[in-house]
């Protein structure tokens, strides 16, 4: 009796030996199907999120990019068209030579009335026009320079002749008023002939002062 115990004892053991490795076969580390049961499923491939996500934060320790400023570029308003049919529509030339004959004609008087006009850079000739009035161009500069006045002769072309009808200033430099208003006093009004001449309209041209 006491050896059938014995026996039924060890079979029971060795069943329960053959047991257990059967199920270490079936889930140990070596199975085929362990790592599929033991890792997790990858998530779903999605897009990649942002450089420092929605909230524009940057994570913990990431490499953060420095943003590049783009100056902004402020343009000045441009400056309004003349109105048609003033002098300021007419484009200014200059060289009397632009202007063909007439411009021709409207040098030689210029050369010839020289003289006069270097009288104009005396004091006391300055001193007598000090009070005279002075007509400007709508783009005269006021500030004072060390170079010489700049008039723009306005000039209206008829058959036969030219009429010089005003010469305001466009850049007056280191010139007084009295110059200037003594320059103009000689120019204003003055009737060049072209015989022959066929140019009819307006034309301004530049005219520097010189002593």
């Amino acid at each position: 009796m006491r050896n059938a115990v014995i026996v039924a004892a060890a079979i029971l053991g060795f069943g329960a030996a053959a047991i257990l490795i059967v199920l270490l076969a079936t889930t140990g580390p070596g199975s085929p199907d362990a790592s599929s049961r033991s890792l997790p499923e990858p998530p779903p491939a999605g897009p990649i999120p942002p450089l420092g996500g929605a909230s524009g934060a940057y994570p913990t320790g990431a490499a953060q990019a420095v943003p590049v400023v783009v100056p902004q570029v402020v343009y000045a308003p441009a400056d309004p068209r003349p109105p048609p049919g003033s002098w300021e529509a007419v484009k200014p030339v200059a060289r009397p030579a632009s202007l063909g004959p007439v411009g021709a004609a409207v040098g030689r008087e210029l050369n010839e009335l020289q003289p006069e006009l270097s009288a104009c850079f005396d004091e006391v000739s300055q001193a007598r026009h000090g009070q005279a009035r002075l007509t400007t161009t709508g783009a005269a500069s006021s500030q004072e320079g060390s170079g010489p006045p700049t008039l723009m002769l306005l000039l209206e072309m008829k058959e036969g002749d030219v009429q010089i009808v005003d010469a305001p200033v466009e850049t007056r430099g280191g010139a007084s008023d009295g110059l200037i208003a003594c320059a103009q006093g000689i120019l204003r009004g003055r009737v060049v002939r072209v015989p022959g001449a066929k140019q009819v309209g307006r034309a301004r041209l530049m005219f520097t002062l010189v002593e």
